[in-house]
């Protein structure tokens, strides 16, 4: 359209189109009385001020049709200059409403969960970035950090399916969002993992008011795929101090309060406070020195045998990883390794150990041509259920060349108990590559019977305090009989570990036990001694 003054004196039928006015409707009339909306008169004038001393402008902005609805455009305006005329102007529009919708989208999709709608990891930090800054200016108000994990989500996948996993996403987010304050934020970091934040609280009142909501409305049955499922949630909260700097920092001891609530065994609230400040700090400390043992390659295997119970022969050694300190003593890693599950170690641990432990073993098979004689390595629930797991087992089998007959994997009872029909297919697939598969500290925890039942199982190793009290109680002896029968009927070994003393030693003869382990024998020992051990191969008795 042009105009001549102030006047409309042209109109085409695209802006009739677009805007709703017939080109008659506008002749004669000012253009800001029917397009511009009273918040965008001042932007009006500038630009009709910016095009007569630049001789043209283009800006995208928004006017409004006949409906007073609107439009975003996209605005060029010229300056009109034609003898008889008054100076003027004339403006071209290009709706791009679809185009603002589309990059609408875009901008949602970049911020915000597909799945779920939520708010993501990026948009959730600059929220709690802007609201960590509020805290600075109001003294009297705080905000607060809320992970949200549930617990066996796994199991829900593997169980009904994905399709069930995401319509349990789906309602957790509802729930969430259902428990919060119209200001407080949900979002989606990954997998099952939410974090909430919590703006302008007043106490930690507050703080357990919304966890009590959260944690009561996870009682209530989840309904996936016609199925009632109970689903509970660990919830670890960390209140704003003045000791965090980034949001990143928040969100950490938020992670670190709800893996203390997971161990408390889940549906449970912890709050971060100074007693795990000074476990997170010890955590980070040892974080460290796990990535300097790493770097530095300071952890070596020790060796531990067990013995053929009858003959008392050697039949094997169980690999046990030992950190070799700065001042030249060895240190157990258990500690350490429980700490690589959660920080990304295990699986680098994993392929050294069992990369070692098979080249150790065909070092010895190499000069010692006598019985196959067995190693066994223990892996972590971590590294059992991780997707490199079959394969690096696989690779370390081909380039070690070691007979698969004598390698066994030994899984703890708790592991197999974490997830047992992923469990079952993980151990089917180790099995098929012919490595032995143990099962560890059976009796522990309680283990179903059933596993006995369906997993290609070739040991049994029952856990020290299942052995510990055999000499000492008839009824335990009688129990400890009847399951050592049970597993023979099936196929399984029995290996009985701790055993420390000879009246344990008789007793478990009677229940009919087929290996034993523990310091009655030996300790765990470096790769020399077990070497003098294999050559001995018969345990001569305990020493005087």
């Amino acid at each position: 359209m042009v105009t001549a003054g102030e006047s409309v004196i042209y109109a085409n039928s695209e802006f009739a189109h677009l805007f709703g006015y017939s080109p008659e409707e506008v002749l004669g009339r000012a253009l800001s009385e029917l397009l511009v909306p009273e918040d965008r008169k001042q932007e009006a004038a500038m630009l009709l001020e910016m095009a007569r001393h630049r001789g043209r402008v283009a800006i995208e902005t928004v006017r409004l049709d006949r409906s007073r609805n609107p439009i975003d455009v996209s605005l060029v305006l010229a300056v009109f200059e034609q003898e008889g005329f008054d100076l003027g102007f004339i403006a071209s529009f290009r709706d791009i409403r679809a185009r603002r919708q589309s990059e609408s989208k875009l901008q949602h999709y970049a911020l915000h969960d597909v799945l779920t709608g939520l708010p993501n990891r990026a948009l959730y930090l600059d929220r709690l970035n802007l609201a960590m800054a509020r805290r600075l200016r109001r003294k009297d108000l705080s905000c607060a950090v809320m992970f949200v994990d549930l617990d066996h989500f796994k199991e829900i996948n593997d169980t009904l399916g994905h399709a069930a996993g995401d319509a349990l996403l789906m309602e957790v987010a509802n729930r969430l969002r259902a428990a919060l304050r119209p200001h407080d934020t949900a979002a989606r970091l990954s997998g099952d993992e939410f974090a909430l934040l919590l703006d302008n609280l007043r106490s930690i009142e507050d703080l357990e008011v919304i966890a009590g909501r959260i944690l009561a409305s996870f009682r209530r049955e989840f309904v996936l795929e016609g199925k009632k499922v109970n689903v509970g949630a660990s919830i670890g909260v960390a209140m704003c101090t003045d000791d965090h700097q980034l949001p990143e920092q928040l969100l950490r001891d938020a992670d670190f309060a709800m893996y203390q609530a997971k161990r408390q065994g889940g549906l449970q609230c912890e709050i971060f406070d100074s007693q795990m400040q000074v476990r997170l700090t010890l955590r980070n400390e040892r974080e460290t020195e796990m990535r300097e043992l790493l770097d530095r390659r300071d952890f070596t295997l020790w060796y531990q045998p067990y013995y053929r119970l009858q003959s008392c022969t050697l039949e094997g050694f169980e690999s046990l990883l030992r950190w070799r300190r700065q001042n030249g003593t060895f240190e157990p890693l258990r500690d350490i390794l429980d700490m690589a599950d959660r920080s990304g170690f295990a699986m680098h641990l994993n392929r050294e150990t069992l990369l070692n432990g098979c080249r150790q073993l065909q070092e010895w098979s190499r000069k010692d041509k006598g019985p196959n004689f067995t190693l066994s390595m223990n892996v972590s629930a971590r590294q059992l259920y991780h997707p490199e797991m079959i394969g690096l087992v696989s690779s370390v089998l081909e380039s070690t060349t070691v007979d698969p007959h004598r390698v066994i994997i030994e899984i703890s009872e708790s592991a197999l108990n974490e997830n047992p029909d992923s469990a079952l297919r993980i151990v089917e697939r180790l099995a098929e590559r012919e490595v032995r598969i143990a099962v560890d500290n059976f009796g522990s925890r309680l283990a179903p019977l059933g596993q006995l039942f369906r997993f290609p199982i070739d040991l049994i190793k029952l856990d020290r305090e299942l052995v510990a009290p055999v000499a000492s109680s008839a009824r335990h002896c009688a129990a400890l009989r009847a399951l050592t029968e049970l597993c023979h009927s099936l196929g399984h070994k029995v290996c009985a570990q701790g055993v420390e003393n000879v009246a344990q030693l008789d007793a478990l003869r009677e229940v009919g036990c087929d290996q034993v382990q523990g310091y009655l024998f030996a300790p765990a020992v470096e790769s020399a001694a077990a070497a003098d051990l294999l050559t001995q191969r018969v345990w001569s008795g305990p020493e005087a």
